[in-house]
């Protein structure tokens, strides 16, 4: 346990010294550095990585000194409590990083979906460039308004033509191009 180990110089501690998160009291201390190996291995079972669980057990022991303070009736085996405490905040931090790994693999799974998306998009477009190409320059303008949003009432009027006339002749040419396909 990073944060405890620090201090295992000292035989023991007479008075609460400050942790990052707050105050920690000699007993609680003491406390924490029996408990340090079987912390670690909980760590290491739980998490795959001991320095989180050090960090953890800091945090553990700043949570159990203020509950110490404020409701020492309600701790029995100071032990107990602080190793329980831990665990809980092991656990937590496990469903944190369970948690953003689910929502990265989400947005990975959504790139992907948006991938194949762009990608058969991508492959409707050449296609439909490539059969463009093919219609004569009369067919490719009808072709463009329709594609705008004309109606072949609208296209005919625009051209001077009946609407009949253009939508029979479009056809033609739309068939003429599937059988050139196949």
């Amino acid at each position: 346990m990073s944060k405890i180990r620090i201090m295992t110089d000292q035989p023991e501690i007479a008075t609460a010294y400050l942790d990052e998160w707050g105050a920690v009291a000699p007993e609680v201390y003491q406390a924490a550095e029996s408990l340090r190996v079987q912390a670690e291995s909980y760590a290491r079972a739980t998490l795959g990585a001991e320095d989180a669980g050090g960090a953890l057990m800091a945090k553990a022991a700043v949570t159990v000194t203020r509950a110490l303070e404020d409701r020492p009736e309600q701790i029995a085996n100071l032990n107990a409590y602080l190793f329980q405490t831990y665990k809980r905040m092991v656990l937590a931090e496990l469903e944190k990083e369970s948690a953003r790994e689910r929502i990265l693999a989400e947005r990975a799974g959504e790139d992907s979906q948006n991938g194949h998306h762009i990608a058969a998009e991508m492959d409707q477009y050449i296609l439909i460039e490539q059969l463009r190409r093919r219609m004569n320059p009369r067919t490719r303008m009808v072709f463009d308004l329709l594609t705008l949003g004309h109606t072949f009432e609208e296209i005919g009027s625009m051209l001077g033509k009946s609407s009949r006339a253009i939508r029979n002749n479009y056809y033609e040419q739309v068939a003429r191009l599937k059988q050139e396909v196949g």
